[in-house]
């Protein structure tokens, strides 16, 4: 992921190549819950209010997966690149009841509030997600 992509704005009814592939994958992954319409009803929510946002999001999951390293299921990857730069208000809003990406999301603002509903060892993964995510908006910003 190249820094300029970042620098273009989208115009509203233009989709990158990622937003349409994160798209297609959303809508064909088996996920607990009501994860995929959520997931589905923020990206619709973020092409209308903030569509360079949302290929942002969709760069960074995309990339996220591509890259996974130790992490066998790339679905927690996946959705939590995708809600990375939601505000509080927004994962409030479409994570309330997937327990995993609102702790990931969360952390990724410096809260720890959302991992009481999690075991060890889903913390552990929860905080090594939201580290790496970190770690790759990061590097986005100084390329």
């Amino acid at each position: 992921m190249t820094s300029s992509a970042f620098l273009t704005p989208l115009l509203p009814w233009e989709e990158t190549k990622n937003v349409a592939k994160v798209r297609r994958i959303n809508g064909r992954w088996i996920v607990r819950g009501h994860l995929r319409e959520n997931a589905g009803a923020y990206m619709d929510h973020l092409e209308k209010v903030d569509p360079l946002r949302l290929e942002k999001s969709c760069d960074l999951a995309m990339e996220l997966v591509q890259r996974k390293q130790q992490i066998r299921d790339p679905k927690p990857l996946f959705y939590a690149g995708l809600f990375s730069m939601a505000s509080k208000e927004e994962i409030a809003h479409y994570l309330g009841e997937h327990a995993m990406t609102r702790a990931i999301c969360l952390l990724i603002h410096g809260e720890t509030s959302g991992q009481h509903r999690l075991d060890g060892d889903a913390r552990r993964l929860a905080g090594m997600i939201a580290a790496e995510i970190s770690d790759a908006m990061w590097l986005t910003t100084t390329e």
